[in-house]
């Protein structure tokens, strides 16, 4: 078992006008991608152990917050701010939802500028504060 760490998080920004289902499945595709992406950091062990002997799996170990964005134009303006800040993101967008494969997802994506790709949430890992300086302006997700 290793200290927890908590000079990181991850914030989630997503679009608050998307379908419940929607939200919490961009949700979920973002925080499994970071998760992935934290490796052995992910954690603090491996479970947690009960008095009479049971187990439950360790949760990740950084904080993570959920955010509210008004529209695509503010999760681009967001993505643009963190593409080289060299913190961990990941974008989730609509042929994401809408398709079946990655296949798909690539010609799609090649027929269009960047600003036509229609985010859906917005995860951004790393440092505290830096995190909170880019995301501070979104209201938790409510």
């Amino acid at each position: 078992m290793t200290e927890q760490d908590f000079t990181k998080r991850l914030t989630v920004v997503v679009r608050k006008d998307l379908e419940g289902w929607q939200a919490a499945n961009t949700l979920a595709h973002i925080s499994a991608y970071i998760g992935n992406k934290l490796g052995d950091n992910f954690g603090t062990g491996d479970v947690f152990e009960t008095k009479d002997g049971k187990t439950y799996p360790r949760n990740t170990q950084y904080p993570i917050i959920i955010k509210a964005a008004n529209s695509d134009e503010q999760l681009h303006t967001l993505l643009e701010a963190v593409r080289n800040t060299g913190l961990v993101f990941h974008g989730f967008i609509r042929e994401m939802i809408e398709t079946t494969g990655d296949d798909e997802i690539e010609q799609s994506v090649l027929l269009r500028n960047d600003r036509n790709v229609e985010l859906l949430g917005l995860g951004v890992f790393g440092d505290h504060e830096r995190v909170n300086l880019l995301t501070k302006k979104f209201a938790l997700w409510k």
